[in-house]
C-alpha cells in the first residue's frame, strides 16, 4: 500500500524519448493539459511537459490499478500545490512531481507531505553568489570553506532538498529558502528552523540521489513514520502509455 512507503518514478528523456513515446503520452492527457503543452513555444520544453503529466498519470494508475491512466483529475490548493481531486480510492494519494531539463520525476504516497525536485547540475553555476541571495548563513558558510567542485555540488545538494521541502510543505515559494538550513554529513540530511517558523526538525527524512552524472534529485518526507519511509523506485512506466 503506499500510505507506508515512497513510489519513487524517474525518467530521463534521452532514454524515454523514442519514437511515437511522446504522442503516445500525449493521448493520456486531459484537454487542458494538451492546451498547456501546445502553449510552449520549444519542443523539448513541450515534450518534457507531456511525459512529466503522463509519468504522473501512470504512476498514480501503478499505485492505484484500477483506475484508468486518463481518469484522474487534479484541482490546485491555496500556493498552487496540485492534489488529486477524483477519482476517490480506498487509500488517498498524494504525489509531487518535479522535471528539469532532460529528467522528469514524480513520488506517490499515502502521506502528503512529501516531496520531490529534480534539477540539472550545472557546473557554470556560481554557488556563492546564489547562496548568498537565497541561502541560511550557515549554509552559506558550508559553501565558502569547499573547494569549488565540492562547493558546486553541496549547492545542488541544498538546492533539491529545501524545493522538496517546500513542495512537501505545499508552500510554494511562499516561505524564504533562508528561513531553514540543511545539514549534510554522512551519517544523515537534517533540517533546522529559524525560531519563527513552527515545524519539528525531527519529523523529516530526506534522501539525495543522482539519476545521471547531470541531475540531483532529492525527496523531503515528512511522513513522521520511524527512519523514514522506505522509497520503492521503479521503472519509468512508459510501455503501458503505448499500449
Amino acid at each position: 500500500m503506499a500510505d507506508d512507503r515512497i513510489e519513487l518514478f524517474v525518467g530521463l528523456i534521452a532514454t524515454i524519448d523514442t519514437p511515437g513515446a511522446a504522442d503516445a503520452c500525449r493521448r493520456l492527457l486531459s484537454v487542458d493539459e494538451r492546451i498547456r503543452a501546445d502553449r510552449f513555444k520549444f519542443e523539448r520544453h513541450r515534450r518534457q511537459y507531456i511525459y512529466a503529466h503522463a509519468m504522473l498519470r501512470l504512476a498514480l494508475s501503478q499505485v492505484a490499478p484500477n483506475v484508468a491512466p486518463t481518469a484522474w483529475s487534479f484541482g490546485a490548493g491555496r500556493y498552487g500545490r496540485p492534489f488529486v481531486a477524483s477519482p476517490q480510492t480506498s487509500t488517498a494519494l498524494h504525489f509531487s512531481l518535479s522535471h528539469a531539463d532532460g529528467c522528469v520525476a514524480c513520488v506517490v504516497s499515502g502521506h502528503e507531505a512529501v516531496g520531490v525536485d529534480v534539477e540539472t547540475v550545472s557546473r557554470s553555476v556560481a554557488p556563492l553568489s546564489t547562496a548568498d541571495r537565497f541561502f541560511a548563513p550557515e549554509e552559506v558558510e558550508t559553501l565558502r570553506k569547499l573547494p569549488e567542485p565540492a562547493a558546486i555540488e553541496r549547492f545542488f545538494d541544498y538546492w533539491t532538498l529545501k524545493e522538496a521541502y517546500l513542495k512537501a510543505k505545499g508552500f510554494g515559494l511562499n516561505l524564504p529558502l533562508d528561513a531553514f538550513a540543511m545539514q549534510i554529513s554522512r551519517e544523515a540530511i537534517e533540517i533546522s528552523f529559524k525560531p519563527d517558523i513552527a515545524d519539528d526538525p525531527d519529523g523529516w527524512h530526506f534522501s539525495l540521489c543522482s539519476p545521471s552524472p547531470s541531475h540531483r534529485l532529492a525527496i523531503a518526507d515528512g511522513s513522521r513514520a520511524h527512519g523514514g519511509l522506505p522509497i520503492n523506485h521503479n521503472a519509468w512506466p512508459l510501455q503501458e502509455a503505448a499500449e
